[in-house]
């Protein structure tokens, strides 16, 4: 493949998904994607490639435009917060439109077997073949187009297992066969399915961002539950059970000025939650939201007395 044809398929990729350009999984936090730069701006350095008994000039300046064009663009969009959430959200969007479009169809090797893995192991195998993938993205860049490719569909579908827990299974074509886990009526079911989720009420989604986000903190990845619960916060706002599980993660991180943050708006719309009245004892915040609590009426008559 030519330098053109390469740079012609892959710069669309940092739109529509750099976290496949970055090697980097789609709950990466921002600790995470800066080390992984550093890691391709050493391997891809002049000095670092001059090192290889193949390397040529060529090999050199293709670094250069693959560090210009694709690695720095996909650093900068997922290198803070608010990039990181539009960028996993158009790319939830774009999984979405291509299950409804029925052009959702594995077809790397790690893709179909993500598709088909248990639904309890779909983490763990998604970041071992993750890991697997970055590790070799930039060997060769000359062959790398592939690997590029074979991570942002792996990321799609990965998303998909997220939301719906299953995937369609991938359809007989005239080029080449694939295997076929479930009959025409079976398959015909499970897109139905998939489409209904994506079509679901917000309340549904809600309820998905919070399921995963009780797994992140049970596995101590608090930045990750963090941002399953933000995304579950735009859909529902006014949830005290979200405000104080996000507090939790705070506290966790011993981030205790954003975990009071929330455990006191958690206190203010539902003063009787457990968890939140807990962390606002050990953190000394329950004196403040007392005037938040509603006032009983009989209190009021004497107060005007």
């Amino acid at each position: 493949m030519s330098k053109t044809e390469l740079f012609a398929e892959l710069i669309p990729l940092v739109e529509t998904d750099p976290f496949a350009l970055l090697g980097v999984s789609v709950s990466a936090d921002e600790k995470q994607i800066a080390k992984r730069y550093r890691q391709i701006a050493k391997q891809l350095h002049p000095d670092a490639i001059a090192q290889i008994a193949t390397a040529q000039t060529a090999d050199q300046a293709l670094a250069a435009e693959a560090i210009a064009r694709i690695v720095n663009p996909s650093y900068q969009k997922l290198k803070y917060e608010k990039g990181r959430q539009e960028a996993l959200i158009n790319l939830r969007l774009r999984m979405r439109r291509l299950v409804r479009t029925e052009e959702l169809t594995p077809t790397f090797e790690s893709a179909q077997q993500l598709a088909q893995v248990d639904g309890k192991a779909v983490n763990v195998f998604y970041e071992m073949a993750l890991t697997q993938l970055a590790q070799d993205q930039f060997q060769r860049l000359s062959s790398s187009h592939a690997h590029f490719l074979e991570i942002d569909q792996l990321n799609l579908v990965f998303l998909q297992r997220q939301v719906s827990g299953i995937i369609t299974c991938p359809k007989r074509t005239g080029l080449m066969s694939m295997p076929v886990a479930a009959s025409p009526t079976a398959a015909e079911a499970t897109l139905s399915k998939a489409a209904a989720v994506a079509e679901a009420a917000p309340i549904d989604y809600a309820e998905k961002h919070i399921t995963r986000a009780k797994t992140y903190l049970t596995q101590q990845n608090y930045t990750a539950a963090v941002q399953e619960l933000r995304e579950a916060l735009k859909i529902t706002p006014r949830s005290a059970e979200i405000h104080s599980l996000i507090g939790q993660a705070y506290y966790k991180q011993q981030l205790l000025g954003m975990a009071k943050t929330h455990f006191r708006q958690a206190l203010k719309l539902n003063p009787t939650h457990h968890v939140a009245q807990k962390y606002g004892q050990l953190l000394g915040i329950l004196d403040m939201t007392a005037e938040t609590a509603p006032k009983k009426p009989w209190l009021g008559r004497l107060l005007h007395r």
